[in-house]
Order: structure tokens, then C-alpha cells, then sequence
């Protein structure tokens, strides 16, 4: 049986697929511990933001309508420059990691020229600049759990800290085109435009991942309710750790839910495998970090996993950055 490749498979892609493509493959590259997969990583996370940039600067430019609106046209404004402020800040991770300062991203650019070409309208070209925003912020989560790097983690940090309301406003651009922004999809062409910029660094298979770098003790087992149970951790400070016992096995997922931030850990547990977060009812298999039933509105990205192992009672997690 001749397997497909990458580039194959992207158009199969189902619209609920992107983002945990975006993550997973994320995840593969950082977990492998390589130096060259890290670099490709920062570099496609670059043209990303990039074709995201140029996209609503097109907005910005062209669309009247919103333009001509004072509360969209600010907002745009503000969404650009503080685009433009993490552009910086990956730049110099780049150039400290590489060595070379990257001048014009010219594969973002020639991306971009082609989804202006690929949009049937205003509300395709915005769906798609948001498909690009959204894939960005997917992959930089993925740095931010599996990146053996501090000051990568830092830049990422800032990246994601405004997600939702960035979500917000680019969903109040879209609604000038669309009546329902959460439900309108992007064209197939467009799709498959920014996918083709979004994975083109990315590995055609998965790559071998690494052991973790250390094993954090969270907790001992007998603090975990039983048969089915959870229990928050707190790891340097900043990592929240959700430990969830089903029956025998143990699990850990990050305790913030990829929807709007809620805690998983007042959620509900269904056992064998499933949690939901209360807030707008996102579900997730602890096992994978798979979004299983996705919220009442928006959208929901894989939750981050970790391996765990139980050593003289004690609940151990692996990190795989030190």
C-alpha cells in the first residue's frame, strides 16, 4: 500500500482537522529535541504571523466598510500593531538562535498574493486570515508546553496572551461579510492556500521524540480520588498540571481549557476517558488532549499532554524542557 504524503493528504483535511494537523505536528517537531526541527519551527511560526499580517493590512487598506467604521477600524489598527510587536520579538529570537536577522518573508508574501487571487469575496479572504491567525496561535501553544527553549517560551507567552479577544474582534470583521462568523468556512481554495504556507516546514511524517528531559513529582496517588478522580498541580510556578485517575491509569493535561480558558479542573469527568470543561462544555480525551465535542460557540484546540509514571506511590510527570 503506497502511503500518501503530506502535501496529499492537507486537501483531505476536514475544517474541524486544521488545527490539531497544526498541533500535532508542532508538537512531533519540538518534542524531538532537535535543534534543526526548533529552527524550522520559529521560521514557519514567522511566515505564519507574517501572511496573518499582510492579510489584515489588506483589510485595513481596501475594505470600506470596515474602514468606514470607527470602533472596527480602531480595533484593526490595534490588532495589526500588536501583530507587528510579537513579529519583532520572534525576530530577535530568530536572529539570537540563527545567527541572521530574516529581512522580507518572501514565501508569506507570495502566500499571500495567492489567497487575495483564491477569496470568491471579503468574508473568504477574512476567514482565511483568520484560519492563518488561528493556526498561529495552535502551533505557538505547542512551543509553549514542548520548547526546551526559556526565552522562545517568553516570546510565545506574549503571542497567545490576547487570544480571545483578538478571536473576538477578527470574528467582528468577519460579521460585517458574514451573519454568522462562527459557522462561515473558508473556501476550499483559500484552505488549502494558507494550509500549504502553515505546514510547509513541517515534517512529511512524524519524527522520533525524545524522552522527557526531567520527571517533576506531583503528587502520590493515594491524593487522587479513586476509581476516578482528578488533582491540580502546579509546576515551576506557572505549569498547570490537571492529574486525572481512571481506574488504574493515570493521565496529565494542561488544566486550562483550549476554548476560553476555563479550569478543567471544576469540570466534569465521564469515565473511561473524557473531561468537560463547565464553561461552554468543550470535551477532551485525556488520553490524547483530542477535543472530542466542541463548545457551544467557537472553537476548542487539542489540550497539551504528558507522559506520566508512578514510582513508590508517587505520581510523576515528564517535562520536556528543563
Amino acid at each position: 500500500m503506497v502511503m500518501k504524503t503530506r502535501e496529499e493528504r492537507l486537501p483531505e483535511l476536514k475544517s474541524y482537522e486544521y488545527e490539531p494537523a497544526m498541533w500535532y505536528a508542532s508538537a512531533s517537531m519540538l518534542r524531538s529535541g532537535s535543534k534543526e526541527w526548533l529552527e524550522a519551527y520559529a521560521k514557519n511560526l514567522l511566515s505564519v504571523l507574517d501572511l496573518t499580517i499582510y492579510g489584515f493590512k489588506r483589510v485595513a487598506a481596501e475594505s470600506m466598510e470596515i474602514v468606514n467604521e470607527p470602533y472596527l477600524y480602531q480595533t484593526l489598527g490595534y490588532l495589526i500593531s500588536s501583530l507587528g510587536k510579537y513579529r519583532r520579538m520572534l525576530l530577535n529570537y530568530i536572529q539570537h538562535i540563527t545567527g541572521s536577522r530574516p529581512t522580507i518573508n518572501r514565501e508569506a508574501l507570495t502566500t499571500y498574493k495567492n489567497l487575495v487571487e483564491a477569496s470568491s469575496g471579503w468574508a473568504d479572504f477574512i476567514a482565511g486570515c483568520k484560519l492563518a491567525y488561528r493556526l498561529l496561535i495552535t502551533a505557538a501553544r505547542a512551543g509553549i508546553f514542548y520548547a526546551n527553549d526559556r526565552n522562545l517560551r517568553m516570546v510565545l507567552t506574549a503571542l497567545i496572551e490576547r487570544d480571545y479577544e483578538y478571536n473576538t474582534y477578527i470574528d467582528d470583521f468577519l460579521k460585517v461579510y458574514a451573519l454568522d462568523p462562527d459557522a462561515f468556512q473558508p473556501s476550499e481554495a483559500v484552505v488549502s492556500t494558507v494550509l500549504s504556507l502553515a505546514m510547509s516546514h513541517f515534517p512529511h511524517e512524524p519524527v522520533d521524540q525524545e524522552p522527557p528531559l526531567r520527571w517533576v513529582e506531583v503528587c502520590r496517588v493515594d491524593e487522587i480520588p479513586a476509581p476516578t478522580g482528578m488533582r491540580m498541580a502546579v509546576i515551576d510556578g506557572w505549569l498547570e498540571i490537571l492529574i486525572v485517575r481512571s481506574g488504574t491509569e493515570i493521565y496529565a493535561i494542561e488544566n486550562i481549557c483550549t476554548h476560553e480558558g476555563g479550569w478543567l479542573s471544576e469540570g466534569m469527568l465521564y469515565p473511561p476517558h473524557m473531561i468537560s470543561c463547565l464553561d461552554h462544555l468543550a470535551k477532551f480525551d485525556v488520553r490524547t488532549g483530542e477535543v472530542l465535542t466542541q463548545p457551544q460557540h467557537g472553537h476548542a484546540r487539542p489540550l497539551a499532554t504528558f507522559p506520566v509514571k508512578v514510582e513508590d506511590g508517587k505520581v510523576l510527570v515528564g517535562l520536556h524542557f528543563t
